[in-house]
């Protein structure tokens, strides 16, 4: 009997539910739009039970439309925007239904007072800095300040998570999910007394670390009924959104780097073990291996902000001409020389996590009365670029030699910015001929639990095919590098003034 396997993506904009026969072929989609709620400023959430329900509808409507039942899926993979903590039960019952997302800042003054506590042999146990996206800062954050919330909960779990235990009853986390907790000893692979006890946090609301593409267990009698799925139907561990998807984007063998570029933004490399720098993150890659990474939470959404508030009038006569909106924009800024006269884009509207802090805020430096919208579109391009080429350059520095990046994402569509981070990386960018996302990625993980495939690297080999190749113009090098040591300078004098704009804001709002 034929097999099939269904994978599913928790986006900050959407879900994506798809439906794989047995060699991995896409039979069937669904995809239910969503929205993030933001009640205070810097407060990003979405609500535990509108995941499952958008699970269980599309896992009825892709089965319909392949004519199929519970019987035919054989395995079911999760993956999901990182680090949230949903308070849950052993019951099954949430405890708390809005939930922090990983771009929620407001456990800020958490990460920076364990910072001062921070030693290097803490460091040296996690690989990374606390920042209020951790999974641990958000329960160490309801700890104090929902205290009812925390002392109910059972377990924290993360989004995929969430959901593996609705359908299994069992609380288990991965290894990508685990070090994004701030509570795992890297070499090991264990929770850490150590860090737990920096956080002040209770051990035994953790849930237990396994690999990604390891079985939780085989869907429950009630989630069965709920899902029309089968009782026989097997629910890996999964992984978080973005490592699921640099699985299946470039990142399946070391030495390589993918830039995703979306709602938010995220470059990354794979090593044999984490680069030890505190200006970047690291953590465990899905496969065997460690991905350490800088991200941008307001990279796309960027550009999306831009095209609605400052370019209406240019967004409004793309639709006019029937012209994608983002392509309109960019045939504007392919006027403007590389460098954008000297106007300069700052991509922090959604503050910072490493490289800076979570008060740092989205600006334009370099206006003068020769500046069209033009310039503020290239530079826009451009500073999220010159943000990724820091840390691209502290993986070369700790001797991580980068020959080529992938680029996927909704940032990869257009030619335009492609050739900019071509030319200010020094790289060639590769873009991919499909972009299915994490969703792929847990897909194929699943198959290998139940051995439709044997060879998770062979198979990512199998599925990335190179759509183009943007070779960098180093006719551009020169102003690009001067540009980038001016974008860093700029960054880091703003910090005090940032922390300062932020305090105002908070008084005054």
């Amino acid at each position: 009997m034929k097999k099939y396997i269904i994978g599913m993506d928790i986006g900050t904009q959407s879900t994506k539910v798809h439906l794989y026969d047995e060699k991995l072929e896409l039979v069937a989609t669904a995809v239910r739009e969503q929205f993030v709620d933001t009640p205070k400023p810097m407060w990003m959430t979405q609500k535990a039970s509108g995941w499952w329900t958008r699970l269980v509808e599309s896992v009825k409507e892709v089965m319909a439309t392949a004519n199929i039942t519970g019987e035919d899926v054989a395995a079911f993979g999760c993956c999901a925007h990182m680090h949230g903590a949903v308070p849950v039960k052993m019951d099954g019952t949430v405890v708390q239904d809005d939930i922090q997302l990983y771009s929620d800042k407001r456990g800020g003054y958490l990460a920076d007072q364990i910072s001062e506590q921070m030693t290097d042999e803490l460091f040296n146990i996690s690989a990374n800095m606390p920042i209020p996206s951790w999974h641990g800062i958000k329960i160490k954050w309801l700890k104090e300040n929902e205290p009812t919330v925390y002392e109910q909960a059972d377990k924290f779990l993360t989004p995929k998570d969430f959901i593996n235990f609705k359908l299994t009853g069992r609380a288990c986390i991965d290894y990508s999910e685990g070090t994004g907790v701030f509570a795992m000893d890297w070499k090991t692979g264990k929770w850490s007394d150590e860090l737990i006890k920096l956080l002040d946090i209770d051990k035994e609301k953790l849930p237990e670390i396994q690999k990604s593409y390891e079985i939780v267990g085989k869907v429950s009698a009630q989630a069965a009924a709920e899902t029309g799925l089968s009782t026989n139907t097997v629910v890996i561990t999964g992984g978080g959104d973005m490592f699921s998807m640099l699985y299946v984007s470039g990142l399946h063998r070391k030495g390589s780097a993918v830039d995703i570029t979306g709602t938010g933004g995220v470059i990354s490399g794979y090593t044999e073990t984490p680069v030890m720098d505190k200006r970047i993150m690291n953590l465990h890659h899905v496969l065997d291996g460690w991905v350490p990474f800088g991200n941008i939470d307001a990279a796309g959404v960027s550009f999306r902000f831009l095209r609605d508030v400052l370019c209406k009038k240019e967004r409004d006569e793309a639709r006019e001409k029937g012209i994608d909106d983002y392509a309109y924009l960019c045939q504007i800024a392919e006027k403007i020389p590389a460098g954008s006269d000297g106007l300069y884009f700052l991509p922090y509207l959604m503050g910072e996590r490493t490289m800076g802090s979570a008060d740092s805020r989205g600006c334009y430096i370099g206006m003068s009365m020769d500046k069209e919208i033009g310039h503020f579109i290239r530079a826009l391009l451009e500073g999220v670029a010159f943000e990724f080429k820091r840390t691209l350059d502290i993986f070369e520095e700790h001797g991580n030699d980068i020959q080529a990046v992938y680029h996927v994402g909704g940032g990869a569509k257009g030619d335009l910015w492609n050739q900019i981070k071509a030319d200010i990386y020094e790289k060639p960018i590769y873009t991919l001929q499909t972009d299915e996302g994490g969703v792929l990625g847990v897909a194929l993980m699943a198959s290998y639990a139940v051995g439709l495939i044997d060879d998770l690297v062979a198979k990512a080999e199998e599925v990335v095919k190179i759509r183009k190749i943007y070779e960098p113009n180093q006719n551009n090098f020169g102003v690009y590098r001067e540009m980038k040591d001016a974008f860093t300078e700029l960054h880091d004098t703003l910090q005090k003034p940032f922390k300062h704009m932020a305090r105002v804001q908070e008084k005054y709002r």
